[in-house]
């Protein structure tokens, strides 16, 4: 079976491997077969059907000081970029996540990670599903607002590998929310009882973008 995770200082996910791990790809892929599959799970398990994602539509605030959203927390993040709670361009419930750049002189890139631990079941392959609009677009430079959803697992030594990693590159602002079902490319490897869903947003503006993120969910397909 698989070993226990445990917390990094910053509350990520770690895998508590006693050796590296020999079953990935030099992108840091995880490579699997059927019969991998079936040695993760015992004929007691079962890749359950239920929500994964807490406070999914970004519904209830934090009690935490420096957090917005309970069961969310921001990861990496730069000045001139924040995460508010919006009752405006909802895509379901009353609230929504948004994400707005502040004014600067001249133009810069802002960057923020917004991210949730996870407890899954190894060998089991997980999709996710989430609806984001750019609601508004400031003043920018050459560089497209940029959002890459992952989902990923930090090892022992720190290194961070990708079930799923795509980004989504936006040229104009959008009329409605757009809904995404991203599936990881792999299932869960063998020896990982935890990942890390993270939203994470290059903006490259002299103020003024808000992109909206709502309705976060991620389930089991297998």
């Amino acid at each position: 079976m698989h070993k226990e995770s445990n917390f990094n200082s910053e509350g990520d996910l770690m895998l508590n491997l006693e050796s590296g791990p020999d079953c990935y790809n030099n992108d840091h892929y995880y490579v699997t077969t059927s019969k991998t599959i079936e040695k993760c799970l015992p004929p007691s398990c079962f890749c359950g059907r239920g929500e994964l994602i807490r406070n999914r539509g970004f519904e209830i605030p934090s009690v935490v000081p420096g957090q917005v959203f309970s069961g969310w927390r921001l990861g990496l993040s730069s000045e001139g970029i924040n995460l508010s709670m919006t009752t405006d361009n909802v895509y379901e419930g009353n609230s929504a996540a948004s994400i707005q750049t502040t004014v600067t002189p001249t133009p810069e890139t802002k960057h923020l990670e917004l991210r949730q631990n996870v407890i899954v079941t190894p060998g089991c392959l997980y999709e996710l599903k989430f609806a984001e609009r750019l609601v508004a677009l400031g003043e920018n430079g050459t560089n497209l607002p940029t959002l890459i959803t992952r989902i990923f697992y930090i090892s022992q030594g720190f290194a961070e590998f990708d079930l799923l990693n795509k980004p989504i590159q936006k040229t104009k602002i959008d009329r409605k929310y757009n809904l995404h079902l991203m599936a990881a490319r792999v299932p869960v490897p063998c020896n990982v009882s935890g990942v890390i869903v993270q939203f994470e947003f290059f903006i490259t503006d002299s103020g003024g973008t808000v992109w909206n993120l709502d309705a976060v969910s991620l389930r089991a397909l297998s």
